[in-house]
């Protein structure tokens, strides 16, 4: 009973991400405004808003004009109930509220990435100083001193590969936002975080992009953005953080 409620929670969790993605970068009102359909901006009924389950009932369409909704929704809020659950299985409880925090940021900027290429600064420059705070007080796992320092040298770093490549390419290599994600994950998790972050990250984009390129049999029409790779490997670090490490510095 008790995992049907913590699934129900976090799937209404991810409902709320799901706007809070949407509505950053469409430049709307979060708290006070109707839940409305995107295309016809029809409001919505509560039974429309039943996490995942509105979704498979009108089998991805909206109810009133029929217009496909992204499959984004339900693979936010299936995302957010597996991370969720991976969290209070593999993480320290003293870190549960932090890291549950840290984790609804990644997931509204692979949100957002993925929709529309771009990442938020309220979800990643403008949460450091609560990172610095939870180093302070003992919230997550690192000192203050390291989360400032991961996240000055995290977004130094990536801001000179980007610069070098940008100067190589002739066009821009790497967005801006990049560099505030990998700064904001930088505080939450340090030094070494960012740096196995950004090298996960790099690993399943690779991975990602040589799959599509063999499926689609040309070259990209469009730019697959690197955010949401960044953020799985933050969130793949913070769940197996002592196996990485354990491979990193005693392999």
């Amino acid at each position: 009973m008790i995992i049907v409620v913590a699934i129900a929670l976090l799937l209404c969790w991810g409902s709320f991400l799901n706007v809070v993605g949407h509505r950053l970068i469409t430049n709307q009102d979060i708290v006070f405004l109707r839940s409305h359909c995107p295309q016809c901006s029809t409001t919505l009924a509560w039974y429309d808003l039943i996490p995942l389950i509105s979704w498979l009932w009108l089998r991805g369409r909206c109810r009133y004009c029929h217009q496909p909704i992204s499959y984004l929704y339900p693979c936010i809020e299936v995302l957010t109930v597996l991370l969720g659950i991976l969290l209070f299985t593999y993480v320290h409880p003293d870190y549960w509220i932090s890291y549950f925090f840290f984790f609804s940021a990644l997931i509204v900027t692979i949100r957002t990435d993925f929709e529309h290429m771009l990442i938020s600064q309220y979800m990643t420059i403008y949460l450091i100083p609560l990172s610095f705070l939870g180093a302070a007080f003992g919230m997550i796992p690192i000192t203050l001193l390291e989360s400032v320092v991961g996240a000055i040298s995290g977004y130094s770093f990536l801001y000179c590969i980007g610069y070098i490549a940008t100067k190589m390419m002739g066009r821009e290599a790497i967005g801006e936002g990049d560099f505030d994600l990998l700064a904001f994950i930088g505080s939450c998790i340090g030094i070494i975080g960012w740096w196995l972050s950004l090298t996960i990250g790099a690993l399943l984009g690779t991975i990602v992009g040589s799959v599509y390129l063999l499926l689609s049999g040309q070259h990209y029409k469009n730019p697959i953005p690197f955010g949401p790779f960044l953020a799985f490997g933050a969130i793949i670090y913070v769940l197996f953080e002592h196996v990485l490490q354990s491979w990193l510095f005693y392999a």
